[in-house]
This record gives structure tokens, sequence and C-alpha cells, in this order.
């Protein structure tokens, strides 16, 4: 092998300790071992000995009470949800919407009653006690008065509907309102379009019915004119407080019942008794109960019953297709003002309470009045990319 070039390592062999030097001339060798230390020192005169280490650092403190994480007072719907399951939250009990419905019947009632109780106070303060003239289901002897009355009991239920909705069901006030948990003001304003249309179509076919299959009904006295100084008060009445009796009635029978309905189906439509899951998911059985207790809280008999159940249930199914109570409120404010300036602007506005029966023509100008704004809405709903679920 050439010097030059390195060759295999040599393995290394065991660890040895480096070899010790002897000690110096005269110097004794060193110690095989060093002794072991002492166990301490002794404590100064006076003091006790110390004892074990004390641990001074524990668990650690929990945190305050400001940085807890609190449960939300109110839980909207995922997103996702059509407006009659609007009520079915995270929060959502079997009791929610029966104590809520008997919560919301219960406080009506009583503000109902102290509604009445202020107004007859201030009506005695004002224009003093006398009552005698007032007959059937009159409070007061002016019909204006009795009309005011009525409305402003009805308009109170907005109110105590939204709170129902919040202090109950524990979910966003407006949610009763529309999916996006609001009222859609550019909306409703597009749907005054369709509810002109609603109205319009209406009357006109009903004169052309009336012409063509005239009633006993329709020979009435039509009224006249009474002169702008009777006409001007009941019309600034009905057109300050209609809109707002119509929107309460609105948030009642199309928002609170068919949500509250709504709230008892099933997540899922899999599982025992499909069929009847698959039922109460639709928003039908809702509609359905939100119309019979509007039709209950009229005083209409025979096919005027019939006629205000197609409305109950097209306007429900609106709200359930565009998302919420928008076009309902529409056509509701717009069709109520014309029933009440017709009989104050043909000095008949005793007649604003008569309900009773129709004839079975009434549906010939209500159902395809009510066929024209239904397609009128959804052709609109469509244009404007109205939201019909939440978000």
């Amino acid at each position: 092998m050439d010097p030059q070039q390195p060759g295999p390592p040599t393995p290394p062999g065991p660890y040895s300790q480096p070899p010790q030097y002897p000690p110096p001339a005269g110097y004794p060798p060193p110690p095989a071992a060093y002794p072991p230390p002492p166990a301490g020192y002794p404590p100064p005169a006076g003091y006790p000995p110390p004892g074990p280490y004390q641990q001074q650092w524990g668990a650690p403190a929990p945190y305050p009470g400001q940085f807890a994480v609190r449960e939300p007072r109110t839980v909207p719907a995922v997103p996702g949800t059509p407006f009659h399951r609007l009520a079915r939250t995270a929060k959502h009990t079997w009791w929610r919407p029966l104590v809520g419905t008997l919560f919301l019947g219960a406080t009506g009632f009583i503000v109902l009653v102290v509604v009445l109780i202020v107004w007859t106070i201030a009506h005695t303060a004002i224009a003093g006690d006398d009552f005698s003239t007032s007959s059937g289901s009159d409070f007061f002897p002016s019909d204006t008065e009795n009309l005011a009355l009525t409305l402003v009991s009805l308009g109170i239920l907005t109110p105590l509907v939204v709170l129902s909705a919040w202090l109950v069901q524990r979910r966003p006030w407006f949610s009763v309102a529309s999916v996006l948990n609001k009222i859609r003001w550019r909306w409703l304003l597009w749907c005054c379009l369709p509810g002109a249309g609603y109205v319009v179509v209406s009357y006109g076919l009903s004169i052309l019915v009336s012409a063509v299959l005239p009633t006993d009904d329709s020979s009435g006295d039509s009224g006249h004119w009474p002169g702008f100084g009777a006409f001007v008060v009941p019309a600034l009445v009905i057109l300050v407080l209609v809109p707002f009796q119509s929107a309460a009635e609105e948030f009642v029978f199309r928002g609170w019942l068919i949500q509250a309905v709504g709230a008892y189906g099933s997540d899922s439509a899999e599982g025992k008794a499909r069929w009847l899951r698959v039922v109460f998911r639709s928003p039908w059985p809702g509609i359905v109960v939100g119309g019979a207790a509007f039709v209950a809280g009229h005083g209409y008999t025979g096919w005027a019953m019939v006629d205000i159940f197609l409305f109950a249930a097209t306007v429900g199914w609106l709200a359930v297709k565009t998302g919420g109570l928008e076009a309902g409120i529409a056509v509701h404010v717009l069709n109520n003002l014309f029933a009440f300036l017709l009989p104050a602007a043909t000095g008949r506005l005793d007649t604003w309470d008569d309900q009773g029966g129709a004839p079975w023509t009434l549906l010939l100008s209500d159902v395809p009045a009510l066929v024209v704004f239904a397609f009128a809405v959804l052709f609109l709903a469509r244009k404007q990319e109205v939201a019909t679920r939440s978000r």
C-alpha cells in the first residue's frame, strides 16, 4: 500500500482513562474519594430549623365573569330556512309556539281593555258622558270614533306579536316579518303596484258581474257625497290608522300563526310517519290554520267566508313564496283603504262594520283579481331578486 495514500481507519478500542501522574515529591497521595458534604448548617440561635419547601403557586384562578362566553338572548334561523319555518331555531322546543300564542292572546286582551278604559275616560272628559245614542256593538255615538277605536285596537297587535317572538321564542323581533328579520320597505313599495291592480280589477269585475248577474243587494242605495266637511275627518282617520290595522292582521294571521305551525315540522322528512313529516314541513298546515283564524276573526257568513278564506290563503302562500309579509300588507292596506273610504265618500260610514253574507257572484270578481295579483307579485319578486330564504 502506498504510504502517501490513507488506508482504512483503525477501529476504535475501548475508552480508557488517561494515566495518573505521580504526586510531586514531598506531597501525600490524593484521597481515593472525598467525604460527602455536611447535611446543613445549624440554624442561628433563636430560629427554628427550616421545614420542607412550600409550594408558592397553586392552580390558576378562574377567569373573571366578564370574560366568560354568554349564551345569546335570541338565535336566528339557520341560513336557507324558508319563511314558514323561521320559528324553528336552535331555541325551539314544543311548548314555545303554544305558550307564545297564549301570551299573545292574553296580552292582546289586556291591552284592549286598557285602551277601551283610557279611551272612555278621554271621551267622557272631552265630550261628556252621554252614551244614550250609541247602539248595537258601537261604544260611542260617532261612527268615526267607533271606527278609530276598532282600528287602534287591532293596530296594537303588531308590537305584541314581535314581543312574543322575542320573549317566548327567543328569536329576532322581526323574524315574523321576513326571512331577513326586517320589513323590506323597498319590496313593500313594489308590492303596492299589484295591490292597486287587485283593487281595480276586483271593483271593475264586481260592477260588470252586477250588471250581468244582478242580485237583490245590487239594487240598494248607493249613497251620495256628504260634503267635504263631513268627509275629511273620517278620511284622515282611515288614511292614518288603516295601514297599522291591516299590517297587524298580517303579522298575526300570516306571520305568527303560519310560523307557529311550521315550527312543528321535523328537520328531516325521513323516519317514522314520513307522510306526516312531509305535510308539516310544507307551509300548507300553517296557511290553512291562519286562514281559518282569519275567517273566524270576521263576521262574514256564507260565500263571503269562502271569499276571505281564499284571500287569506293566497296572501299566506305569497308570504312563503316571497319570504315575507310585504305583499300581503300592501294588498290588505289598499283593499281596506278602498273599503272604508268608499262608504265615507258616499255618506254611508255607518255601514263600515256591516259584514254578513254575500252572493256567490262575489267569487266571480274576487278570484280572478287574486290570480292576477299573485302572478304579478311572483313576476316582480323574480325581477327584483327578492330573498325567499334566510341568510
